[in-house]
């Protein structure tokens, strides 16, 4: 095996059990022989279901995916520190906010932010130097609702990315149909609100997560839960503009909501995922930066919430069957292929790749 890489998954589960799982991912140089292995596993917080992993590989952050923590309502997060081939949990600290489910690692500034999908809200921690969880810096509650009475009857932050020009963050709420804009003031640890930077989508589309143009930052696209679509945002101009839609479904009838959004590793490609057809639509980027559809594959598995691409691969965790599935990509066509490869893990949500 030529090449090789560390994915980790995180995933729901109790306390005791082990929720972050740890991957050693070998395949040969042309990627058609694929080599997995388990190389660790870690326990002690409840549903760890979203990681993010510092650029050097030495620490790893997870929600706490819960409506109590600490005896209060809300749930939280925790510090890993990585040695060798296991986790040390440096510390945890509660969110305010219940069932966190996204974070954002700002490790420029020395910032965590959190999405608290049930309550509506973002949370906003300092770092200290050893990467542990200092304090909770400020909190920013959403209120309102959407269009859709049975999941948008209140706020539900989903997602945190980097705004376009990496002063802020933008805060994608999928029960008001819009994404939130804030600078980051570093000096007093605030997010102040940028109204006039927000996104605004169709009402009941449901916003979930979005990515950025790998080279020009300034087109967003967005993947919404509710609608099974993709919008792509030019952001260049002082309020971004909606320049396209696009089903992820390509006319089939299947009850179906949309879940992670990712751009090939040279951005000529999109992927998202469809739980329900269990699939993952695959765009071309095209030279207007709009999206054309290639082709829509099924996962092999069921609802996959997350998925990884990178190194001519792609894996797909498809939480309701407990697997993680392998697929080439064609880097010419963006076609993926099933390998025939698949992980045994409980209740996959998230993949994120780290150094070994």
């Amino acid at each position: 095996m030529e090449r090789e890489c560390i994915l980790y998954a995180g995933s729901y589960a109790d306390i005791k059990d082990p929720g972050i799982h740890a991957f050693c991912i070998a395949r040969d140089a042309e990627g058609t022989q694929v080599k997995t292995e388990e190389v660790f596993q870690s326990a002690g917080v409840s549903n760890p279901s979203y990681l993010t992993v510092s650029k050097d590989g030495s620490m790893i952050y997870a929600v706490q995916e819960t409506s109590v923590y600490d005896g209060k309502e809300g749930g939280g997060i925790a510090a890993f520190k990585k040695q060798r081939n296991s986790l040390t949990l440096l510390n945890t600290m509660g969110t305010r906010g219940t069932s966190p489910c996204h974070l954002l690692l700002d490790e420029k500034k020395r910032f965590l932010y959190t999405a608290n999908y049930s309550s509506g809200s973002v949370s906003m921690f300092r770092l200290g130097d050893d990467g542990s969880i200092q304090e909770l810096c400020d909190f920013k509650q959403h209120s309102g609702q959407g269009k859709n009475p049975k999941r948008q009857e209140g706020p539900h932050v989903h997602f945190i990315g980097h705004s376009s020009d990496e002063r802020g963050i933008w805060c994608v709420d999928l029960g008001l149909d819009t994404i939130f804009s804030y600078e980051v003031d570093a000096k007093h640890a605030k997010l102040i609100p940028e109204g006039q930077r927000d996104i605004h989508l169709p009402a009941g589309t449901g916003p979930r997560h979005f990515v950025l143009a790998g080279c020009r930052k300034e087109y967003m696209y967005v993947v919404c839960e509710l609608s099974s679509e993709v919008y792509v945002f030019d952001c260049s101009a002082k309020k971004p503009q909606i320049i396209q839609s696009i089903s992820t479904l390509d006319g089939c009838k299947t009850e179906n909501t949309c879940a992670a959004i990712h751009l090939s590793e040279d951005g000529k490609y999109l992927y998202a995922s469809n739980r329900g057809d269990d699939s993952i639509a695959v765009f071309s980027v095209e030279e207007n930066h709009l999206l054309k559809l290639v082709e829509i594959t099924k996962t092999e598995g069921r609802n996959p919430r997350d998925f990884w691409i990178g190194d001519k691969l792609l894996l797909a965790a498809n939480q309701d069957s407990n697997s993680i599935t392998v697929f080439r990509t064609d880097l010419s066509t963006g076609r993926i292929t099933y390998t025939g490869k698949s992980i045994s893990c409980r209740k996959p949500v998230c993949l994120v790749s780290g150094r070994n």
